[in-house]
């Protein structure tokens, strides 16, 4: 099927591994048990779109834009996201697993049991976004923004912290004590601490 016909279409098993739909435009597509495996969609725009228990392994999603799209029991392992907007999104139970997902936008983005392992989210923006039971390990969240996140065990092991914003909002969530390291001078930074001496 071509990107114009997938609107408003509901699909059950559908293929579209290794698909072409780069630049595309799809509103209100419904895909249960779906192969989205290497996908490439990078540029794209999805609106009001549901993903019901698929397999995006491999996809390249770079800068897609998305609004109220939905990610239900899917994977994303080895997904490049780079750029990409998750407006309003619904993620739940999803999975990243050796993704690329540096400058992520998920403003008033809703995830719940999500983890990211591995995963490059440089940058990344989760400005009014709500998440509950997500993890992040061994990620790199150097310079991610968080404020006005509302976290509910929220967990971070292995991650780099550095350079983060909005770190008053990342109240309730858990560091291990090497996020917690490097998340510190951020913390102090904006809680008008100043740290003095060289580092151990």
């Amino acid at each position: 099927m071509e990107p114009s016909e997938l609107c408003g279409a509901t699909l059950t098993g559908a293929n579209f591994e290794g698909a072409v739909w780069i630049g595309a435009e799809i509103d209100e597509l419904e895909l249960d048990e779906g192969s989205l495996r290497r996908l490439r969609a990078a540029e794209g725009t999805w609106e009001r779109c549901t993903f019901t228990d698929c397999d995006a392994g491999g996809a390249d999603l770079a800068g897609l834009t998305t609004r109220d799209v939905g990610l239900i029991r899917s994977t994303l392992d080895g997904a490049r996201l780079t750029g990409s907007s998750w407006l309003r999104s619904r993620w739940r139970e999803v999975s990243l697993e050796d993704a690329v997902a540096d400058s992520l936008s998920a403003h008033s983005a809703r995830w719940t049991d999500v983890t990211f392992t591995r995963t490059s989210l440089r940058h990344a923006d989760f400005t009014g976004a709500e998440l509950s039971r997500v993890r992040f390990i061994d990620c790199d969240l150097s310079a991610a923004r968080f404020a006005g996140l509302r976290a509910h065990r929220v967990t971070f092991t292995g991650c780099r912290m550095e350079g983060i914003s909005g770190a008053d909002s990342l109240r309730g969530v858990e560091l291990a004590w090497s996020d917690a390291v490097s998340a510190l001078p951020s913390l102090a930074a904006q809680l008008g601490i100043s740290i003095q001496g060289e580092k151990p």
